[in-house]
C-alpha cells in the first residue's frame, strides 16, 4: 500500500515534468505499440542521465520492433555531458535534447507543441547497431487524463526527507494518443497508437536489477508491475503493482509474478523469459504478458530487454475477460 506519511501525490505537474538538477539520475522514455495498417511495431525512445561511480553520463536508447518481419533494430548512444540537456525552468517550453543535430546517430528531441506539457513532439533517429539500417521517428503525442503515479503517490516508500536526493520519483503518461511517421531505411510509414511515457528521477542505486510489465487494458485500466528479485523460470515471486483506474485514480497493491518460457538467450549470453504471469489478488487479476518477438534486447553494458507484448487475462469478480497492449522489461545484469 502507499506510504501513508506522504500526501496524496508527490508529483506536481507541470513543474515535475521538467528536469531536476539536484539529481543526476533522470530519464524520460516513450514506449508502446504503433500500427501502420495491419503492421504492428513496438518502439522505445529513451533520453537519460545516470550517475555511475560519482560521474554523470548522458545516453539515448532507441529501438524499433517490426513484428511482421520479426526484426529488431536498436542502438544505445552515449553523449558528452551537457548540464543543459533538459530544461529545468517551468517558465520556459519543456525540452529534452540529445545530439547536436537531429541528423545525428542516436539523436532524441522531445518538446511541447505549445504551453501544455500534455501536447508533445518526439523525434529520434539511429543507425541500427547490427544491420546499419537507419531508423527515424517523428511522433506527435497528446496525453488524455491523469498520470499513473507509481507506488500510488509517485514517490518510493521510505523514511527521511521526500526529495530527489533520498527517494525515487516516478510517474507515467499512459494515455498518449500518438500519430506520426516512422521510417525504415528511408521508407516512411504513417503510424498511430495509444502509447506510454515514463518520467523517473531521483535516488537510483547502482547495481539495481529488476523485471517490469506494463499494460493498457481493454477495460480502460492501465498498470505497471515490478519485482526487484532475480527472476527464475516457473518460480512465483512477490511483486508490486500500480493500477490506474479509468477515472484517473492510482492504486498500489502487492502482486505476484511468475516468469514463464520459452526462454530466449541473447548474444550477450543473458537468458530472458518471454512470457510473464501477473496475479493481482485484490482485483481478481490474472494476466499473461507474451512478448511479440523473442529478440528485443538492447546490447551493451549492461544489456536490457525492452519488448512489446500482448496481454490477455481476467480481472474482477465475476471474472471480466480483458486484452491489451503490453510491455516487458528485464534488467538482469547490473552495471
Amino acid at each position: 500500500m502507499p506510504d501513508t506519511s506522504i500526501s496524496e501525490s508527490a508529483i506536481h505537474l507541470p513543474r515535475d515534468h521538467y528536469a531536476h538538477p539536484q539529481t543526476r539520475n533522470e530519464w524520460w522514455w516513450n514506449i508502446g505499440t504503433l500500427r501502420s495498417g495491419d503492421r504492428v511495431f513496438g518502439f522505445e525512445i529513451n533520453a537519460a542521465e545516470r550517475e555511475f561511480g560519482g560521474q554523470p553520463y548522458l545516453f539515448s536508447q532507441i529501438m524499433l520492433t517490426d513484428v511482421q518481419s520479426q526484426k529488431h533494430y536498436q542502438k544505445t548512444t552515449p553523449f558528452n555531458y551537457d548540464k543543459d540537456w533538459a530544461e529545468s525552468d517551468p517558465a520556459k517550453p519543456w525540452r529534452v535534447s540529445l545530439g547536436e543535430s537531429q541528423a545525428d546517430d542516436g539523436a532524441v528531441l522531445m518538446t511541447t507543441r505549445g504551453a501544455d506539457i500534455r501536447d508533445m513532439v518526439v523525434e529520434a533517429r539511429f543507425l541500427d547497431a547490427q544491420t546499419g539500417v537507419w531508423i527515424d521517428f517523428s511522433l506527435k503525442l497528446h496525453q488524455e487524463g491523469a498520470p499513473l503515479l507509481v507506488w500510488g503517490t509517485g514517490v518510493s516508500p521510505g523514511t527521511g526527507p521526500i526529495d530527489p536526493t533520498t527517494r525515487n520519483f516516478y510517474y507515467s503518461f499512459t494515455r498518449l494518443q500518438a500519430t506520426g511517421l516512422i521510417a525504415i531505411a528511408g521508407t516512411s510509414m504513417p503510424v498511430t497508437g495509444l502509447t506510454w511515457m515514463d518520467h523517473e528521477y531521483g535516488l537510483f542505486a547502482e547495481g539495481t536489477t529488476w523485471i517490469l510489465q506494463d499494460a493498457q487494458l481493454s477495460n480502460g485500466w492501465h498498470l505497471s508491475c515490478f519485482a526487484m528479485d532475480p527472476p527464475r523460470k516457473d518460480v512465483r515471486q512477490a511483486s508490486h503493482v500500480t493500477l490506474l483506474s479509468p477515472t484517473g485514480e492510482s492504486l498500489y497493491f502487492d502482486s505476484f509474478t511468475t516468469p514463464r518460457g520459452p526462454v530466449w538467450t541473447s548474444p550477450e549470453n543473458v537468458s530472458y523469459c518471454t512470457v510473464f504471469q501477473v496475479e493481482i489478488p485484490e482485483f481478481g487479476g490474472e494476466l499473461t504478458f507474451t512478448s511479440l518477438m523473442p529478440d528485443q534486447e538492447f546490447r551493451g553494458a549492461p544489456p536490457v530487454y525492452e519488448g512489446v507484448a500482448k496481454v490477455e487475462g481476467v480481472m474482477f469478480q465475476p471474472p471480466q475477460v480483458v486484452t491489451g497492449t503490453g510491455w516487458i522489461e528485464q534488467a538482469l545484469k547490473a552495471p
